[in-house]
């Protein structure tokens, strides 16, 4: 059976487990039920969770974490005292109210080690303002104290890192401008090294008087009065005879 176990059919594994149970083999069921889920998880845990043996029960509990039912889970836990599987459950969770509810529990207990533990192990779950509170309140300070350490660095490597950024940035826009006005710079040094601009040369054929290749048309032919054309030299031209 266990070698078809692989196949992960329902009924195989509810078999095995079964067998598991009775034999009391808490290693082997916790194993077969990390590798193989198809099966009623709330039904074995509901079966199991009452169980004489503890570490039966932690699997109980774990079979109810895997689930997702995480309160279930915590409260199996604390029965037993597994203080250590509640801090670990709470912080998969990710749920901020059951890691603060946790630590109101610790304190009512007067788990003050645990509190401290929990600081830790749900530190990014548990708002600061709540763990100062209530460690100053129940006079567990001295137990808190390393995580406001802890705190106090972490906000203060933020803050650096912030710092950092900006000055960085602000060095970016320094650069900027500056290579910019050196833009801005040579492009006026270059400006006063042209030479100044000449006229054009005259197109070939169109150059003025006395100019070399210049066109210089003929004087008009002179007038006579009246608009009529001149006069022949040696006065009027000879009649002929009648």
């Amino acid at each position: 059976m266990v070698a078809v176990q692989s196949n992960n059919v329902s009924a195989v594994n509810e078999a095995l487990n079964g067998i598991y149970i009775e034999e009391e083999d808490y290693d082997r069921l916790r194993e077969s039920i990390e590798l193989h889920d198809n099966f009623d998880q709330i039904g074995l845990a509901q079966k199991i969770e009452k169980h004489e043996l503890l570490e039966m029960r932690r699997v109980a509990a774990y079979i109810y974490k895997k689930a997702g039912r995480w309160k279930q889970s915590i409260a199996l836990s604390k029965k037993d005292n597994l203080y250590k599987d509640c801090m670990e459950t709470c912080s998969q969770s990710g749920d901020r109210e059951l890691s603060e509810e946790l630590l109101v529990y610790f304190i009512e207990q007067g788990k003050k080690e645990c509190f401290a533990a929990c600081l830790f192990v749900c530190y990014d779950l548990i708002r600061p303002d709540v763990a100062l509170e209530l460690a100053w309140m129940n006079n567990m300070i001295d137990f808190a104290f390393p995580y406001v350490l802890q705190l106090v660095r972490e906000y203060t490597s933020k803050v650096d890192e912030l710092i950092k950024d900006r000055i960085e940035a602000q060095n970016e826009v320094k650069a900027k401008e500056e290579e910019e006005k050196d833009m801005v710079a040579q492009q006026n040094m270059y400006a006063q090294l042209l030479p100044l601009a000449l006229p054009a040369p005259p197109m070939p054929g169109m150059g003025g008087p006395g100019m070399p290749g210049g066109f210089v048309p003929p004087p008009p032919p002179p007038m006579g009065g009246m608009g009529m054309p001149p006069m022949p030299p040696f006065g009027m031209p000879p009649m002929g005879s009648y």
